[in-house]
């Protein structure tokens, strides 16, 4: 028999063989895999929200009408720091110091953290001690000799805040108050303070709280801000509406009889204070209104403090004008 074909097939067989090295030979030399070049931060973002303890709680409670910040005095919230190039996140290849700062009149409880080497970014849990209007934190992160800057936008810290169930015996009951002790002390160092009473109480967990007037808004001099964050939804009537007493104290609210003063209202957490109108009854929200001041209900209790009540139907926050 020839040799031949078996040759051909050796040949064909050396070929293939000779085939797959040259395919593998790629794989053999480029050994182990390098990782790409990481690309150096040249600028930093801060965005400060509510704690997730506390934004768990409140679920329920429809998303337009949280602030993006909820936080009191002594109550914590979070700083997130991230490192960026361009539009994309970038790394330092050693640990990166963060520090926090923010102006009077209160301090934050941390003000330091790091960035470990190889993230993008890094979450603070802090807290202030003074209630403003519009706080703003500053980030700095340094990294040898690279240092980086940003301020955050701008948040309330209110003076209190209370989280209660919306069936509590307080809010059904009228006596839920906004500094969380039932508005029981009102006086010139405590001059203003928010009552509620839900008969049908509301769905879920509520928030409850008292704030400083924002600035650029025609508050009363000294006036506070209750706000009050619920889903009440298909619970209330303008025949059978919530209601909110503003207590304020004579040195604030001292002039006038009760019928001559208005509210100042929104139902938006960050949306400007309206004045409200009159109601057309006691008791009674008019049908072209969504709040109203209850001038036949409000009065003025013993000592001359001025009880200002205000009818609503959903989540909002108040004051005197």
């Amino acid at each position: 028999m020839s040799s031949q074909p078996f040759r051909a097939a050796r040949r064909v067989v050396l070929a293939v063989a000779l085939g797959v090295l040259a395919l593998l030979a790629p794989l053999g030399v480029a050994g182990p895999a390098v990782a790409a070049p990481t690309t150096k931060p040249t600028s930093i973002s801060v965005t400060v929200r509510t704690d997730p303890g506390i934004a768990a709680q409140l679920s329920g409670v429809p998303a337009a009408s949280l602030p993006a910040v909820l936080a009191a005095v002594g109550t914590p919230f979070e700083v997130e720091v991230s490192l960026w190039n361009g539009t994309a996140p970038a790394t330092y290849p050693t640990p990166t110091g963060v520090t926090l700062s923010a102006p009077g009149p209160g301090r934050l409880a941390v003000v330091e953290a790091t960035i470990p080497a190889g993230s993008s970014t890094a979450t603070i849990r802090t807290s202030y001690s003074g209630a403003t209007a519009a706080l703003q934190v500053s980030v700095q992160t340094v990294n040898k000799k690279s240092v980086l800057t940003a301020v955050a936008a701008s948040f309330p810290v209110d003076l209190a805040l209370n989280l209660l169930d919306g069936q509590s015996a307080a809010l059904t009951q009228g006596v839920a108050g906004a500094d969380g002790s039932g508005c029981a002390t009102v006086d010139a160092s405590h001059p203003m303070c928010g009552v509620l009473a839900l008969p049908s109480g509301a769905n879920g967990t509520v928030a409850l709280s008292l704030g400083v007037c924002p600035a650029g808004q025609s508050c009363r001099p000294g006036a506070l801000v209750t706000q009050f964050l619920a889903d009440m939804t298909g619970l209330y009537t303008r025949t059978a509406p919530a209601r909110m007493t503003i207590v304020c104290d004579k040195t604030v609210c001292g002039q006038g009889g009760a019928s001559q003063f208005r509210a100042l209202w929104s139902q938006s957490a960050t949306g400007a204070l309206a004045t409200t109108p009159a109601c057309p009854a006691k008791g009674v929200i008019g049908a072209d209104q969504e709040f109203c001041t209850d001038t036949v209900a409000s009065t003025r209790d013993n000592a001359g403090d001025l009880h200002l009540v205000v009818l609503f139907l959903n989540d909002v926050r108040g004051t005197i004008k």
